[in-house]
């Protein structure tokens, strides 16, 4: 009809948007949960939080499990890598430039050296080395494990890692993970003091008014790219990620907090990816089957022991509801008129102990296998042993780090790049990073690993240099001439750089240049201090021969000059 208006429906709020979103990420992740239910159940039964109901209660969880050999393949896993990847003991990581050329600047290497100790330390004094074995451990059990960054007033970064249920992933179009959805509990007091009591639903602030401080809510989190951003507005809400807050099922209408960072604040490393999965595969995966199989086993050994030391048995009528002792030296009474009352076994059992135990052991070594538990093991056991070098482990255990090597670079690109990128932005947001020299203005900075595992794959190709100079040392002593085909100063660089020693002990270029020129200068005038005599002498004789004159540039004006400089 004229004169009315078309219906519109009402402007849908950003908190709506990303509850719905939070519901859809859901949705993908439901068919995920009962493979790592089972997991939680058969090897890592304390991990895992699968509704929120399930945060802070004590109850006994391993009732599936008898052999702890699964549980213990999984913490030799995040040992391992806790030791070989990130030990805090040593460094593990480097600053570079691309250009390589700058590297052999002194000022630029002790500003890298520099800011490395710094980042060391403030890695040290926060919690990232508590939090890493946690996630390692998630990692390996069920293939992916987040951890969330902020900064933190007392230790300047702080690491949140989470166990599995607990949060939801989303990837972008190139596969990467780019949302991160959790929900915790939180205490009133927790709430408050994180967000103020501004910020808090009714129902929330009458509990604070009420001093309920410890009563728990569920509170809602999602990092994810702001799209709602306005881009040359440089206010929290309008960075380039945002980080939003919101209780789940309270009456507030708004968020607790909308905030957001410059770069992503959070590292989702995923052990292996399959095509468009967004969550990854793990070993815990692959030795799902025989952990279950391992736990019936223990149970059928059992039951054969029990069999065997206490059979089922027949006995005389008599003895019903008497009771035949079985115990050691224990006595079962018999009246003179029931004669001779027996009680003997049914059947016998004789088990196979020792097949059953070789059986057992075959399934415990393949779970071993699974979570490279023998390697680890090595890797652990050599980082506290300063007889044995990376090449020697790499040399023990070659095929394996191999097989490795592919988790391991993803481990760097999901993991370690992120830790160390997120912790320099924190540290130069609060001023921790001195200024760069001039000759780093604009230019790109790269990270190299030389922890245990790093150097270990790196053998292949520092083994080579090594192996090419001790050929080469071999061939000068039949032909000298060869070792001008290497560049020694060259090789001594790379092996610096790949064993990560650190900078300030090798000497750049330019100063080995100004080393080498004071030498020649040095050696060259004892050349001519002990030419003195000599050519002082064949002057002298030369004067009195003939009364030569010594002109400037002729051997003899040399050989004068050479005098001179000996006499003086």
């Amino acid at each position: 009809m004229a004169g009315m208006q078309p219906s519109r429906e009402p402007m849908e709020t950003k908190l709506q948007r990303y509850k719905k979103r939070a519901a859809a990420l859901k949705q993908e992740r439901e068919s995920w949960e009962p493979h790592w239910r089972e997991i939680q159940q058969f090897i890592s039964p304390r991990s895992g939080r699968f509704c929120l109901s399930e945060t802070n209660r004590d109850r006994k969880k391993n009732q599936r499990i008898i052999n702890s050999s699964p549980t213990q393949s999984s913490k030799a896993l995040a040992a391992g890598l806790s030791s070989g990847l990130t030990n805090p003991a040593k460094p593990w990581f480097r600053l570079l430039t691309a250009d390589a050329e700058l590297m052999e600047v002194t000022a630029v290497k002790q500003w890298l050296w520099m800011v490395e100790e710094r980042m060391r330390t403030v890695l040290s004094r926060s919690n990232l080395y508590n939090a890493l074995p946690t996630a390692y451990r998630e990692l390996g059990d069920y293939g992916t494990a987040p951890i969330f960054a902020e900064p933190d007033d007392k230790e300047v970064i702080r690491f949140y890692p989470l166990t599995v249920g607990s949060y939801w992933l989303a990837t972008d179009e190139r596969r990467e993970v780019d949302t991160l959805y959790r929900e915790l509990k939180m205490t009133v007091r927790q709430i408050v003091a994180k967000f103020g009591i501004d910020k808090v639903g009714d129902r929330i602030r009458e509990a604070y008014n009420l001093c309920r401080y410890e009563q728990q809510y569920d509170v809602a989190h999602m990092v994810c790219p702001n799209e709602d951003r306005e881009h040359g507005r440089m206010d929290p809400k309008n960075k380039a990620w945002a980080s939003c807050y919101w209780e789940i099922g309270g009456d507030a209408k708004d968020f607790l907090r909308e905030s957001g960072f410059n770069s992503k604040r959070f590292m989702a490393p995923r052990w292996d990816v399959l095509g468009e999965d967004i969550y990854g595969s793990s070993p815990g995966m692959d030795a799902l089957g025989d952990a279950k199989m391992l736990q019936v086993r223990e149970k059928q050994f059992a039951l054969a022991v029990d069999k065997h030391i206490t059979p089922p048995l027949a006995a005389h009528p008599s003895l019903h509801n008497r009771g035949v002792g079985q115990l050691p030296g224990q006595v079962t009474f018999v009246s003179a008129e029931e004669g001779r009352v027996t009680a003997q076994p049914i059947y016998q059992v004789r088990p196979d102990y020792q097949g059953a135990l070789v059986d057992k052991q075959d399934i415990i070594q393949r779970i071993r296998d699974t979570y490279y538990a023998s390697l680890f093991l090595l890797i652990s056991g050599q980082a506290d042993d300063p007889r044995k070098t990376a090449f020697e482990v790499g040399k023990i255990d070659q095929e394996r780090l191999l097989m490795l090597g592919p988790v391991l670079q993803r481990l760097n690109n999901e993991l370690l790049d992120p830790t160390i990128e997120i912790t320099f932005e924190i540290m130069l947001e609060s001023g921790m990073i001195p200024p760069p020299p001039p000759e780093l203005e604009g230019q790109p900075l790269q990270v190299q690993y030389i922890s245990i595992l790093a150097q270990a794959q790196k053998f292949l190709m520092t083994g080579s240099i090594t192996q090419f100079l001790q050929f080469i040392g071999g061939l000068a002593a039949l032909d000298p001439g060869v070792v001008d085909k290497v560049d020694f100063d060259q090789a001594a660089d790379e092996l610096a750089n790949d064993i990560g020693v650190p900078p300030a002990i090798v000497r750049s270029d330019d100063v080995v240049a100004q080393i080498r020129e004071q030498k020649a200068q040095q050696q060259q005038a004892q050349q001519m201090a002990a030419m003195a005599p000599a050519i002082a002498q064949y002057a002298k004789a030369a004067k009195d021969a003939g009364g030569a004159v010594a002109t400037p540039g002729s051997l003899l004006g040399a050989a004068g000059a050479a005098a001179s400089a000996g006499a003086a």
